[in-house]
């Protein structure tokens, strides 16, 4: 009996980590290299968020928080975007996730069932069908080039919805 499960198997290694992992090594071999894969900012984390993250950790924020996250974050997550965006939030519509990827899988594990087809505008981040894979589904990719800025058009969007294609309201 195998260790590893069958949801695993049917994912491919990392292309962002490969990718990652070839961009260290030629600059381990003293070649330039301006690594695009992993989505890393190329400057260190700001001085004023690293003493932030000091303060919380002094403060005793060290345990584990309800899903959604720290009350307090997502307060001041709800007063940033008002400060700097004049968008109106409360703090029952702000959940603080580890990332993007975590965020969209936790969507798609949870709104995907076994077979359903999920469209995903091309281009997209590599996870993307593997995390729909993961989830159960199965991915549909949708080129949306450049003439078009890149975006998912309506007309794109009909010629692919089917039956097996639900829409977030279940309809088809």
């Amino acid at each position: 009996m195998s260790f590893i499960s069958e949801n695993l198997k049917r994912i491919k290694p990392s292309a962002t980590m490969v990718i990652t992992a070839k961009a260290a090594q030629l600059k381990r071999e003293g070649k330039k290299v301006i690594g695009l894969s992993s989505g890393e900012p190329d400057f260190d984390t700001p001085k004023h968020v690293k003493e932030a993250a000091i303060d919380a950790i002094n403060k005793g924020y060290t345990k584990y928080t309800n899903i959604e996250g720290i009350p307090e974050l997502r307060q001041c997550i709800v007063e940033k975007f008002k400060k700097d965006n004049d968008l109106n939030f409360t703090i029952n519509d702000i959940i603080v996730g580890t990332g993007g990827k975590q965020i969209l899988y936790n969507a798609l594990i949870s709104s995907i069932n076994t077979n359903d087809e999920v469209i995903i505008p091309a281009p997209y981040w590599v996870s993307y069908p593997d995390m729909t894979l993961l989830a159960g589904g199965t991915p549909v990719i949708v080129n949306c080039p450049s003439e078009v800025g890149f975006k998912l058009t309506a007309e794109a969007l009909e010629k692919v919805i089917t039956k097996k294609r639900r829409t977030s309201t279940g309809d088809v």
